[in-house]
């Protein structure tokens, strides 16, 4: 019996899913506080039927305070970046794209640092680098419709703009900063890390991810028609000002959701749609699935190994750099070859 290519992407997602699983349970026995697998899975049960405690309630803190909002949030992160990677590259029918094409981490890490120069509390930076990274997409895009009728070169030209604006907000603010305090909690800040992540980081980032991805699911067959070209997609009855713009609105939204609260993650959205489309090819429904999927496993491997460093805490953002530099070397191959 011949199995089609229908079948092939679901038996990957499955294999890729349960991958994802075993990452998930087996990234709870990393870290200083050493405890069995069955600890683990008696203190996640614990918290929906009756089990006898027999381990040390600090343990209790630990896995349900401390490693699973880092584990579920870095599966979100990552799944969060890399749809936002493959959305943008498809819309811009560009491999070189990431999620932050239109400024939202420049616009994003304006607002940490405000918020940091000013005292804020943590929330508070969460707040301030939401909104300024909504604030910076709006105006790249609001820059590009005022100059560029809907092209999508000035589009990008724009994000390019505004990310340098926004950059060099940045550096001021680091100069006004107490070198004591500020300026260190904002370059740490600036490069990344799942270290504060909280259970109320999860609902906080959740609403934002769901609709973004509802929105990509409900568009999925338009934006694979604009894969095509923007002339083709008409001659398909696409609303193609009306998918750029359901583009940019989910995209952002999951990019500056997630920046908002680990910090400003290079690499993850720019090179694992390239493995995705390696698994999948470039069909965009299936292309957004297994990139959630690829990009959940891949940040959480990368975090894993920042915890199981002892000594002292590694950027995230420096490590996915170290790691998705290489790998994106390698994947360059395909793009001489051509990128579909």
């Amino acid at each position: 019996m011949k199995i089609r290519s229908n079948d092939y992407f679901i038996i990957k997602t499955i294999l890729l899913i349960c991958l994802t699983i075993f990452l998930f349970f087996a990234s709870f026995l990393i870290g200083r506080f050493e405890m069995s697998i069955k600890t683990v899975w008696d203190i996640i049960l614990a918290q929906f039927i009756n089990i006898p405690q027999y381990w040390d309630a600090t343990l209790n803190t630990v896995i349900l305070q401390v490693r699973f909002p880092r584990i579920v949030l870095a599966i979100l992160v990552g799944g969060a970046l890399s749809v936002s990677g493959a959305s943008y590259q498809t819309l811009f029918k560009n491999p070189m794209v990431s999620p932050d094409i239109l400024g939202v981490s420049a616009g994003a890490g304006f607002g940490a640092a405000l918020a940091m120069i000013n005292n804020a509390s943590w929330w508070e930076v969460q707040v301030l680098a939401f909104i300024f990274g909504i604030i910076a997409v709006s105006a790249a895009y609001f820059i590009s419709h005022m100059f560029g009728d809907h092209s999508i070169t000035v589009l990008i030209l724009a994000g390019v703009v505004v990310s340098s604006l926004f950059q060099a907000l940045i550096s001021i603010v680091k100069t006004l900063a107490d070198t004591e305090n500020q300026l260190p909690s904002i370059t740490f800040w600036l490069m990344g890390s799942l270290g504060k992540c909280t259970n109320e980081d999860i609902l906080v980032m959740l609403p934002a991810l769901i609709f973004s991805l509802a929105m990509i699911f409900v568009f999925r067959h338009q934006i694979n028609a604009l894969a095509a070209g923007e002339d083709e997609a008409i001659t398909m009855g696409v609303n193609v000002p009306l998918v750029k713009l359901v583009v940019v609105i989910s995209s952002t939204l999951m990019t500056v959701s997630a920046v908002s609260i680990c910090g400003i993650v290079g690499w993850v959205g720019m090179v694992v749609p390239h493995i995705a489309r390696m698994i999948t090819g470039a069909n965009f429904s299936k292309l957004a699935a297994t990139s959630f999927i690829v990009g959940g496993a891949f940040l959480l491997i990368i975090d894993n190994v920042i915890r199981g460093v002892e000594g002292a805490e590694l950027p995230l953002g420096v490590m996915t750099a170290l790691v998705g530099t290489p790998v994106f070397v390698i994947l360059l191959s395909r793009v001489k070859k051509g990128w579909s």
